[in-house]
């Protein structure tokens, strides 16, 4: 497919992610670890012999930045020829979401959100690959305009943060099914709280079948603890196709990414995702060590320019067309559940490659 019609099919992505975006009835969010590695075979699926191919930092995902991905280079499957070399990334990212009322009740909130990952491992095109990821974000959620959802407590929590370290692995034999899967532990709360309370654990486990150069079909099953909750234990399905030289789109359980190269330089992306985040709370404060959860479905558009090999800035922005406050008391149970309306979102991050 050439250019020229790769463009209707970018526009009727859109579509599609727009379709999705209001999904949160019927699926739900995935660990990290999930995530990457459909992510992390871009450049594989570039058409054998051609002379351009996505490189695998054009994966634009500001906001809430995703792993570290593996590039690699060839055609998929039996034609690989048995290379290795090691991966190190590093992201830098930033993003900021607007201010938003709570659906039927007084107050507002603005939130922002900051943090680091770096990634080390080594990707083979043969056999077991893998990859160490370490990361931390910081979220600051400020509260005004008539308090929290949480009757009579205008701050529920300070700062919160979000510390994960993940291991994953992916092995390719000489055929065309591929083996993936991954396990993080992640520390999530305000300051002062305890590693014993604010633990959680995710894993993943998938098969990927590349039908061709072009597409493949990936199955697996996830899971996720939660505070305060039962964990999400679930069967995810997803495809991965390279439309053409330029374009390729993506899905995977709660993800939708469509990706198109405007020239060796600069990528367009357009996303809806359904993302989590879960906190454990002080004993000191007012919800005596209970928990906080954040989910959400967001729809956006990015843009990435590599300024030099192995570093690219990006910048990100859309809306958030459906997110939920859940708080919990550590004796009480649940106390408050709202949604808000949808808020806009901007983000900006820096990836450097070695």
């Amino acid at each position: 497919m050439d250019r020229a019609s790769s463009v209707p099919v970018f526009v009727a992505c859109l579509l599609l992610v727009c379709s999705l975006a209001s999904a949160q009835a019927t699926v739900r969010p995935t660990p990290r670890v999930a995530r990457a590695w459909a992510s992390a075979v871009v450049p594989a699926l570039a058409p054998a012999g051609s002379k351009k191919a996505l490189s695998a930092s054009t994966r634009v995902d500001l906001g809430f930045i995703g792993p570290p991905e593996f590039p690699s280079s060839g055609v998929m499957g039996p034609g690989l020829p048995d290379e290795s070399h090691e991966v190190v990334d590093l992201r830098i990212f930033g993003t900021g979401i607007g201010s938003s009322s709570f659906e039927g009740e007084l107050g507002q909130l603005t939130t922002q959100r900051g943090g680091w990952e770096v990634g080390i491992g080594e990707h083979k095109n043969r056999g077991l690959s893998f990859l160490v990821e370490l990361g931390t974000e910081a979220s600051f959620y400020d509260f005004g305009g008539g308090g929290s959802p949480v009757t009579g407590v205008n701050d529920p929590f300070n700062d919160v943060y979000d510390t994960h370290l993940a291991g994953r692995f992916l092995y390719r034999g000489a055929g065309r099914l591929e083996v993936y899967g991954g396990v993080q532990l992640g520390n999530a709360g305000e300051d002062a709280v305890g590693l014993d309370d604010s633990v959680y654990a995710g894993a993943a486990a998938a098969l990927r079948y590349n039908a061709n150069a072009e597409f493949a079909l990936l199955i697996g099953v996830a899971g996720l603890s939660r505070f305060d909750d039962s964990p999400w234990i679930l069967p995810y399905i997803g495809f991965d196709w390279r439309v053409s030289e330029d374009l390729r789109v993506k899905t995977e359980a709660a993800e939708i990414h469509a990706d198109y190269s405007l020239c060796n330089d600069w990528t367009l992306g357009l996303e809806a995702v359904y993302d989590f985040r879960q906190y454990r709370l002080n004993e000191s404060g007012p919800l005596s060590g209970g928990s906080f959860r954040d989910e959400e479905i967001r729809l956006g558009g990015s843009i990435a320019w590599e300024v030099r090999e192995g570093v690219t800035f990006e910048l990100s922005g859309g809306q958030i067309l459906w997110r939920e406050l859940v708080f919990h008391d550590g004796d009480a149970g649940e106390l408050a559940e709202t949604e808000l309306n949808p808020p806009y979102y901007m983000g900006l991050g820096l990836k450097v490659s070695f």
